[in-house]
């Protein structure tokens, strides 16, 4: 009963997000931004997870998970009415700002409860099971609120006139985002091994967590993978969106944003459910560095692409392959994380991505001003190469290293 209520909030927490996904840099654009200071205002929103990623990690360990998860989707509610009723760059900053400190707050919190969990009730055995699930029910929940998302700006035009066009996705947001809260306040419990966990002091926490990470050649490959995940995000999620209305013959059919949102979407949770079928008969490490490569020649394909259907194929089948890569990550990654330290460390490993799209981001606010949308996708495609060459051997010689032992 538990694993399908905490199934339905992941799935929610990640609607509400779905809801502005296809519309986001259009959003940002209504409110008061321009077409170059979308990656400055990403970037703001970038810095402020890269500054609290961590101590908020710690905070989900130390003074518990559940309270860490409620703050972070009250936090969620401040964004939603600060963007709504504002309007112009400082405003747009500021609510940047409060989503940052949502997402960093709620990074590793929810997802360690979820984990330690299904854990405690099935073993480490199945580690790949609630990794998979949780990874379903994102994908799932952001496909779905994609498809809603994409749909309400033509609902706002054709009802609510007097609201902007982009006003709707924000007030839905709003609704579900204290639907959620409710839900967490009554029914999420946190582990008993957490409640009976005796109580360290942060400095000795911290010690412990960076023991585990240093002492890990696996978790130090996969942090170095996402920082290279970050700044391929940051140029595709910040300027797909205006490139792919370069490529409608319509622009007034603003409803195929969240179509095309859906279907990427709904590509990564079908990569997450085939993978999940892969890692029963193949090996978790070799395969991520094959779906990392196949990731990036698809990214080059993608940004080569000048018709709107072969876009939209080749997009989504970068999240297939993203979707697919991203269970043997989860799996090498929670393998070596102990209970104790899983909401920091998994803070760590977002600290890691966001830094990779501040990076990206104030990278592509200068490469644009130069070169085109695709051109920047082509550098992203490259900085994943280097980063699998980078942890290629590394990665396969802990591999050897860990197949010696079981022998022996």
């Amino acid at each position: 009963m538990r694993v399908k209520l905490y199934s339905l909030i992941s799935f929610l927490n990640s609607y509400i997000t779905g809801l502005i996904v296809p519309v986001l840099s259009l959003l940002l654009m209504e409110k008061g931004a321009t077409l170059s200071s979308i990656s400055i205002v990403i970037g703001i929103f970038s810095f402020t997870v890269i500054v609290l990623e961590l101590p908020t990690g710690i905070m989900a360990d130390i003074i518990g998970r559940k309270k860490t998860f409620v703050l972070s989707l009250v936090l969620s509610l401040v964004f939603t009415i600060v963007i709504l009723f504002g309007n112009g760059l400082l405003i747009l900053c500021i609510g940047v700002f409060i989503y940052g400190l949502n997402r960093a707050v709620s990074s590793g919190s929810f997802e360690a409860l979820f984990i330690d969990s299904y854990i405690n009730e099935y073993g480490k055995d199945k580690l790949h099971e609630v990794t998979t699930r949780l990874s379903v029910m994102e994908a799932l929940g952001l496909s779905a609120g994609a498809l809603t998302g994409g749909a309400l700006p033509e609902i706002s035009k054709k009802y609510f006139i007097l609201t902007g066009t982009y006003d709707l996705n924000l007030i839905v947001r709003l609704i579900l985002t204290v639907l959620v809260a409710v839900l967490a306040v009554v029914f999420i419990k946190e582990a008993s091994t957490n409640d009976i966990q005796e109580r360290i002091t942060l400095k000795q926490h911290i010690k412990n967590s960076s023991n585990v990470v240093t002492k890990s050649k696996n978790i130090l490959c996969i942090f170095i993978s996402v920082f290279s995940t970050g700044f391929f995000f940051s140029s595709l999620e910040t300027y797909w969106q205006p490139h792919f209305i370069s490529l409608m013959p319509d622009n007034s059919a603003m409803f195929i944003l969240g179509v095309m949102a859906f279907l990427y979407l709904a590509a990564a949770m079908s990569g997450n459910i085939i993978s999940s079928k892969m890692l029963s008969k193949y090996n978790p490490k070799k395969t991520y560095l094959v779906l990392r490569i196949i990731l990036a020649i698809i990214l080059i394909i993608t940004a080569l692409q000048t018709n709107m259907i072969t876009f939209i194929l080749f997009y989504s089948l970068i999240y297939l392959v993203f979707g697919m890569a991203n269970i043997p990550e989860s799996v090498i990654l929670n393998s070596e994380i102990p209970n104790s330290a899983r909401a920091s460390i998994l803070s760590v490993n977002s600290l890691v991505l966001q830094i990779g799209m501040l990076l990206g981001s104030f990278a592509n606010s200068i490469i644009i001003n130069y070169y085109s949308i695709p051109n920047l996708w082509i550098i992203a495609a490259v900085i994943i190469f280097i980063s699998v060459i980078v942890i290629y051997k590394k990665l396969l010689s802990e591999q050897t290293k860990e197949s010696a032992l079981h022998l022996n």
